[in-house]
């Protein structure tokens, strides 16, 4: 391992927390050997300082803030930043999200008199919306109603 490829991984380190296969991405792109890659990962994980599990507890509590729900975030963890599906889970069942609260914060903000709406097109709206930033309809069902309108 060169300490070239070490000092750009604490480099990045440094800033954020990244996954394996962020990391992994990034030396890619900058022409590293796949031996040196591998190596620098490995001691990064032995020191402690890199960790998909504290990635995926960061990137939760994170992306929950700033309104998404446990689907789309489940998602974006697999697909953008490859996390295996344990380690999500595992983060998932330690967490102290409350995705009701979450998504009763969510709803209130992004529509204020959503318990007047009355029409269907505004309840399509809001149900779309939830669902498509990542809430279960069990999660809000109750405060928009209509539900057995709008999923199969």
């Amino acid at each position: 391992m060169s300490s070239l490829a070490l000092s750009y991984v604490l480099n990045l380190l440094a800033r954020r927390e990244y996954s394996e296969y962020e990391i992994r991405c990034k030396m890619q792109e900058k022409g590293f050997n796949p031996q040196e890659i591998e190596q620098c990962l490995l001691h990064c994980r032995q020191k402690g300082w890199q960790c998909d599990k504290r990635f995926c507890e960061n990137y939760l509590y994170a992306r929950s803030q700033r309104g998404f729900g446990l689907n789309r975030i489940k998602q974006e963890l697999r697909q953008l930043k490859g996390v295996r599906a344990e380690i999500i889970s595992e983060a998932v069942q330690e967490s102290d999200i409350d995705w009701q609260q979450l998504a009763l914060s969510v709803l209130s903000k992004k529509f204020p008199a959503y318990s007047s709406c009355k029409d269907q097109k505004s309840k399509q709206k809001i149900w779309r919306y939830m669902l498509s930033h990542g809430f279960e309809a069990q999660d809000f069902s109750a405060l928009v109603g209509g539900g057995d309108d709008f999923i199969d």
